[in-house]
């Protein structure tokens, strides 16, 4: 298919503003590398809570910069926000390399996540408000594509040089983005919002290409849409009176929530830990190369079919097949002991079950649900929604990579797998019943959706 130059253009400005995810995974993928590098690569003491505790508290430092950065980025703009947000990183890298102390690994994880969880809240706003309905699905999906990419650059960096090197080699990236980004647009949308229209004709014109779409037509479907959203402007309780934003809220709020209680990064960030203890013939090494490679793969799958398939689908799909894995796994471990020998080929299902549960992830509760939050708000309630969405996910990150190794402790893997099964259950019950279907609706079309209105259309589907 010929790709046309406003498209192409939709897609370079999308993937440097998502280059912020590729930051993000290395910081995620930090962790495992970190924790067999820094003995050696610190002048001070290490001990197991401190490497428990430097993989703990990223997630803190993320709800912190996810709640602001919403109403942030209404003020000074998508692409400032990032920028802003991306020095906050580049000074946790700094800690982390020079550190002589251990407060300064856990100054630095922190700056690291209060960026971080900002960049969450920013970048699927900024793609979901630049691009058409038709590519808006794809587009957003790159956003867990560079994440993994990133954990998977960490874990290879980090096995093949020494700490310092392997700081400087992931801090990198975060200069990349800042400088990259000032080569793309502003959103029309904070143009439009801040009465800047002829900023907005720019950037749009930037954006599309004019014998494609009709960009002033597109232009004051968003400015009206934008008129009456600030007619209505109120404080959050007000804002929350009303049906559509309450809605949103619950969908934004629990596609983070269920995203998280699937378990992902207890699997992430404890795989090696975990393939060890199932005792599977497979070395860890291996078994967490092999699911890297699936989850990748996978990834750019969903990529490539969120638009067709549809977010609805893939999210029903990926949280029953997800389901079935873990409580398959924890069947596994139940009888493992009794019938499998550690050279049976059944040995190797541990590995085939983890790397089938990573791919329902990445078909759907890994990508999809940056996807939706960037649809899914109005900009009346987008700066409170993307903030408590985002903050939601990061609270999460901490307290199931803190609580993991206390959860087996108490109920074992079989326990801990079969409530990562429940809760994955629970997800598709959420989707069933609360997730509306988004694909080829433009961002008006959404809300007329959620309002119980979706016979009515704006007079054009390229919001």
């Amino acid at each position: 298919m010929t790709l046309t130059k406003g498209v192409r253009n939709q897609i370079v400005s999308s993937l440097i503003a998502t280059l912020g995810a590729m930051v993000m995974g290395t910081i995620l993928g930090w962790t495992s590398p970190a924790n067999a590098l820094l003995p050696s690569g610190v002048g001070f003491p290490i001990s197991v809570d401190d490497l428990k505790s430097f993989s703990s508290i990223f997630g803190i430092g993320a709800v912190v910069g996810a709640l602001p950065a919403g109403k942030l980025s209404a003020m000074i703009g998508r692409r400032y926000s990032m920028v802003l947000f991306e020095i906050h990183i580049i000074i946790g890298w700094i800690f982390l390399t020079v550190a002589n102390a251990s407060w300064m690994l856990m100054a630095g994880r922190v700056l690291q996540g209060v960026g971080v969880g900002a960049l969450c809240t920013v970048i699927p706003t900024y793609v979901a408000e630049i691009s058409q309905p038709h590519i808006r699905g794809t587009l957003g999906t790159i956003f867990q594509v560079y994440v993994v990419i990133g954990i998977l650059y960490s874990f290879v960096v980090g096995s093949v040089v020494e700490y310092v090197t392997f700081n400087v080699l992931c801090g990198i990236w975060t200069i990349i983005h800042v400088v990259l980004t000032f080569f793309i647009p502003e959103s029309p949308y904070y143009f439009i919002y801040k009465n800047k229209d002829e900023n907005a004709n720019v950037s749009m014109t930037k954006l599309r290409d004019g014998n494609d779409v009709d960009i002033a037509d597109e232009l004051n479907v968003i400015k009206m849409d934008i008129e009456l959203q600030k007619a209505n402007q109120n404080t959050f309780i007000k804002v929350m009176a009303n049906k559509a934003n309450r809605k949103s809220l619950l969908i934004g709020i629990g596609c983070m929530f269920f995203q998280q209680t699937s378990g992902i990064n207890a699997i992430i960030f404890y795989m090696g830990y975990i393939f060890n203890e199932i005792g599977s013939s497979i070395t860890p090494n291996t078994s967490v190369i092999a699911v890297g490679i699936v989850q990748l793969v996978m990834t750019f799958v969903a990529m490539m079919i969120v638009d067709k398939a549809g977010r609805r689908v893939l999210l029903m799909v990926s949280a029953i097949v997800m389901s079935l894995s873990f409580f398959s796994l924890g069947l596994y471990l139940d009888i493992s002991h009794k019938l499998v020998h550690k050279d049976s080929i059944l040995s190797w299902l541990p590995l085939i079950l983890i790397a089938l549960y990573i791919s329902a992830f990445s078909l759907g509760f890994g990508p999809i649900p940056w996807v939706v939050m960037g649809e899914i708000f109005s900009n009346e309630v987008k700066p409170y929604g993307t903030s408590l969405a985002t903050a939601t996910n990061w609270i999460l990150v901490f307290a199931v990579t803190f609580l993991t190794f206390v959860t087996t402790d108490s109920i074992g893997f079989l326990g801990l797998f079969w409530v990562y099964s429940f809760f994955c259950l629970l997800g598709a019950l959420f989707v069933w019943y609360t997730v509306p279907e988004t694909k080829n609706k433009s961002l008006a079309e959404i809300q007329l959706k959620l309002t119980g209105n979706a016979n009515s259309s704006p007079s054009t589907s390229d919001v």
